[in-house]
This record gives C-alpha cells, sequence and structure tokens, in this order.
C-alpha cells in the first residue's frame, strides 16, 4: 500500500471508534444522486464545528461549502485528496481518484454538497469522506468515488489568485488545518540539513524539523513517492510555504512543490542557535 499523505482516507484509523450509535455502522455517499447545486453557502469554519475529534458524523441536511484548491496530487505529495479552503478555514477533501490535478488544478473554485458525506478525522486531522465503515472495531474510511465527482463537485471558476496566510509558530493551531500558510525565519535543523525530503529508495514518507528563529519547531511531512523525495534539503534560513496539517499533537506542513521552499537567507545566529547549525568536520592542521 502507497505510503503517501491523505492515504489516511482509505485507511483504518486505530483506535478512533464511533460514538455516534453504539452499533457498529456502514454507509455510502454513492446513495446520494441529486446533482443540483444550491446558491446558499456555509463557510467551511462552520462545516469544522459540526464535528468532534474521534467521531464521525453523517451530514444530513444540503449543506453546500466552496472554495479554492490550494493543494493536489501533482507532485505526488499528496494521495487521494485535494486541499480546500475559503477565507475562513480549509479542509482535506478525499476522492478515490488518480491525477486530480488535471481536474481540480491549484486555483481552482469548487463548490462541494457535503449532504450524504462524513465529516471524520485521522490523527486530528479533519476530513470530509464518502463512507464510513466500523464494522471491524476501527474506522475505516474512502473518498467519492470518480464516477460521482460531478454530483458533489462543481467548477464554479479558474485561476482564482491565492495568497497564503502568514503565520508565526505562536499563531500555529486547528484553526489552520487545511489551509496554505506562509512561515518565516525558518531554517532545518542541523540533523535535516542537507538530508533528502523522503525516503525515496524505499518509498517511505519522512518529516523533517524545521526551526523558528524566534522559537518552535515545525515538521515538514514528505511522501516517498514524492516527485521530489530525493531531493536534499538547503541550508539556509527564509521562508516555506505549504499546507497545514497535524499528525496528532505534532505541528505538520506539507509542500505542494520544492517552489515553495525559499531558503536562501543566512542561518539563524546566537547561542541558542549555535545547535541548528550545520556541522561541518574540522580542518586539519597545517
Amino acid at each position: 500500500m502507497k505510503n503517501k499523505l491523505c492515504l489516511f482516507g482509505v485507511m483504518s484509523m486505530v483506535g478512533i471508534y464511533l460514538l455516534l450509535t453504539p452499533a457498529c455502522f456502514k454507509k455510502s455517499a454513492s446513495a446520494a444522486t441529486n446533482s443540483n447545486f444550491s446558491d446558499s453557502i456555509t463557510s467551511i469554519k462552520s462545516l469544522r464545528k459540526m464535528h468532534i475529534v474521534g467521531m464521525a458524523e453523517y451530514i444530513g441536511q444540503p449543506i453546500y461549502i466552496q472554495g479554492t484548491v490550494v493543494a493536489n496530487d501533482e507532485h505526488d505529495n499528496v494521495y487521494k485528496c485535494i486541499y480546500v479552503q475559503d477565507k475562513t478555514g480549509g479542509i482535506v477533501v478525499l476522492l478515490d481518484g488518480q491525477a486530480l490535478y488535471q481536474t481540480y488544478p491549484i486555483g481552482t473554485l469548487i463548490k462541494i454538497k457535503t449532504q450524504s458525506l462524513f465529516l471524520t478525522d485521522y490523527r486530528h486531522m479533519v476530513q470530509l469522506v464518502a463512507s464510513v465503515d466500523s464494522s471491524s472495531g476501527t474506522l475505516v474510511t474512502s473518498g467519492i468515488p470518480t464516477p460521482m465527482f460531478s454530483k458533489y463537485i462543481q467548477v464554479v471558476a479558474d485561476n482564482e489568485p491565492i495568497y497564503p496566510l502568514m503565520v508565526g509558530f505562536k499563531n500555529l493551531s486547528d484553526t489552520l488545518q487545511g489551509r496554505l500558510i506562509q512561515i518565516s525565519a525558518v531554517e532545518f535543523s542541523a540533523a535535516d540539513t542537507g538530508q533528502t525530503y523522503a525516503d525515496k529508495k524505499n518509498k517511505l514518507g519522512l518529516s523533517r524539523s524545521l526551526k523558528f528563529c524566534t522559537g518552535g519547531t515545525i515538521y515538514l511531512r514528505t511522501s516517498g513517492y514524492a516527485d521530489f523525495a530525493g531531493v536534499k534539503t538547503p541550508s539556509g534560513n527564509g521562508i516555506v510555504i505549504g499546507v497545514y496539517s497535524v499528525y496528532n499533537n505534532e505541528k505538520q506542513i506539507i509542500l505542494r512543490d520544492t517552489n515553495d521552499i525559499l531558503l536562501t537567507a543566512k542561518r539563524c545566529t546566537g547561542a541558542a542557535w549555535l545547535q541548528n547549525l550545520p556541522q561541518t568536520a574540522p580542518k586539519a592542521p597545517i
């Protein structure tokens, strides 16, 4: 099974039990057939508020959200999902298809009919899914099937401008999940400088730590299937743009491609940051 970001959409969510009902259940969005889209829009922030961590909420009401695609599978760093945001928040939408970037390029404004879908979470990362199954004792989710994309997703416009939200370490919170953010004055830790983003040979995802000059760490998570998995991390300091994610209590950022890494300035200085400087072997005496 491929080890890619968003693969959690089709995997078991071990240890998370459904609290909505004492009985196990299996439901699917495939029962929905109405392809009409309402003009009434609910904010992504309001939709997210319907979810309680560790539970799965069936959306029975005709609720529509609208947002811009800020990340997809174009560079294979995410798998079977897209990230969508509006002015109030972002969310992961699981889609059971390949080459999603061809249908939903970054910058595409889409409207999503959420009725008959489910809100769930994987390791505290909230997601919108098509079906849930707890018959095995753990929650298994799946994305919207390819033949049903048009029943749930309507393309409203193309090439919408996207501006990442500039945030500091102290501002990183679950309210930013799924949103495109920009962090500044960051650099890879000494141990993660000059290392590949992921294990390309063995197709294993890795987390590389990014340190803020002002204090704090966020982890850059990369899939072993990403087309830049074998590229080495730069040694400079500067700006990183990506989608904010979480894995339990770990704060993560997901690259769309390496053009979002702008680490060209000198590294942090000061006694507190000596440990983050790249280590070089001492020169032999002349």
